[in-house]
């Protein structure tokens, strides 16, 4: 996918069921599929090597992005250690170098920005089924979330009191990129950078870059995927416990200022202030006392309740988490590189078989169209294939040729001695003359 198409669809909403422009097929599947429809036996072995070969070409294409995003994430890990360099690190510069190398491989990975509209709209509360939560924004300087793939899904939401569980229609992304970068602190709420020990959520270093990838996210899901994200009671919850609170409460309220002066009275006498501590008045007490210690343990109980309650849903949201959580900080770009290339490799492989087995393409329209039928055909599934991405790529390759004024693909054969030369020049080490390697 190339950076002008990536950021034409930022401002699209996801609507689910579309077209992706990813291909979410293992690549040994797509390669099989291939394999087995419309080439020759002796074009099979041939067609396996390409492949292999084409998937280490571009694993070395991406060698370079992937050194500078982890040369340049390491100042800006959440938690270090940090790199130590002879040179000052100008923190702005470093950070754009950052954005754009990093945003470069999400568009090669079919990687999709949610419009910062939308962003902005996951701060404040929000309800999650029966689960409601706070996203806290004043920590962050920026928040970017990217996605892959949208579709619908339906799930079942429990009714109360035994009713049938009804189903509810969520938009649910493949594939979520969460990109955040905390403020430094002099732009941060003191309070935030003065709690406790850590000064921000999982101890993480003002001004560090926190980079998430999870799978198979719900779009209501999407602020529970935010650092410091917070459980706060829903009005089913306030209700649930206010109401026996309110109830209960007010008999223990009308009882317990008589029953506090009494205890006063008491004490007062005990101390020497004022009258005598009769038997009637030591009753009294007593019964006041134990007004008191109800009116404690009732206050008692109903913060347990909520307390449970509260932790009940913090390890629902947590659980639900941890088991889309991918993978973390620098171990994302591993993940992003591997999709990028496994991309490439698949618009390439796709379209050179295409021109290949179903002969040459009279434009880039018929040659989109083709593959988009087959991908359909063969895996029933619906893609927005790239050609123009595909076809450029080729033609870097020197894999495209005319034939009769169409878009046409040399043989297998010569692609593979055309990839052949190209992997050679890759690691040229031919010296200029008079100069002589160590002994």
């Amino acid at each position: 996918m190339t950076a002008e198409s990536h950021t034409a669809e930022n401002s699209r909403e996801p609507s689910a069921p579309a077209k992706v422009h990813f291909i979410p097929v293992l690549r040994a599947d797509l390669i099989a599929a291939m394999r087995d429809q419309g080439l020759a036996n002796d074009q099979t072995s041939d067609f396996q090597t390409l492949a292999t070969f084409l998937g280490a070409y571009f694993h070395h294409d991406f060698y370079d992005e992937l050194t500078e995003l982890k040369d340049t994430y390491a100042w800006f890990s959440p938690t270090g250690p940090h790199p130590v360099r002879r040179e000052t690190r100008d923190a702005d510069t470093a950070f754009g170098k950052l954005v754009t190398t990093f945003e470069s491989v999400m568009a090669r990975a079919n990687f999709v920005e949610l419009p910062k509209e939308q962003v902005e709209a996951l701060g404040g509360d929000h309800p999650h089924l029966d689960v409601k939560t706070r996203t806290p924004m004043e920590a962050y300087e920026s928040i970017r979330i990217f996605y892959r793939g949208c579709r619908t899904q339906t799930v079942k939401q429990a009714a109360a009191l035994g009713f049938r569980a009804k189903e509810t229609s969520l938009d649910t992304f493949d594939d979520v990129i969460v990109f955040v970068r905390f403020k430094q602190p002099t732009d941060a709420p003191r309070r935030r950078f003065l709690r406790g020990n850590n000064k921000l959520p999982g101890g993480a270093q003002p001004g560090s870059v926190m980079v998430k990838s999870f799978r198979n996210i719900a779009r209501i899901e999407l602020p529970m995927l935010l650092p410091d994200v917070q459980i706060i009671m829903s009005r089913k919850d306030a209700m649930l416990l206010g109401g026996p609170a309110v109830l209960g409460g007010i008999p223990i309220a009308l009882n317990l200022l008589p029953a506090l002066s009494v205890v006063l009275v008491v004490i007062g006498a005990y101390l020497g202030f004022s009258g005598e501590v009769t038997q009637d008045k030591l009753m009294k007490a007593v019964g006041a006392l134990s007004v008191l210690i109800g009116a404690g343990a009732f206050m008692w109980r109903q913060f347990s309740n909520y307390s449970y309650r509260k932790l009940k849903y913090q390890k629902r949201v947590a659980d639900n988490i941890y088991f889309k959580n991918i993978t973390n900080d620098a171990g994302v770009f591993e993940t992003l590189i591997n999709a990028a290339e496994d991309q490439e490799v698949k618009e390439v492989i796709l379209a050179y078989h295409s021109l290949l087995t179903a002969g040459p393409a009279a434009h880039a329209g018929e040659l989109d169209r083709r593959i988009e039928n087959w991908v359909k055909a063969t895996f029933q599934i619906d893609v927005d294939f790239e050609v123009g991405d595909a076809l450029s790529k080729l033609e870097g390759l020197g894999f495209l040729t005319q034939k009769d004024g169409k878009i046409a693909a040399v043989t297998l054969p010569e692609a593979l001695s055309r990839l052949d030369t190209l992997w050679d020049r890759l690691y040229d080490f031919t010296r200029a003359p008079g100069v002589h390697a160590a002994a």
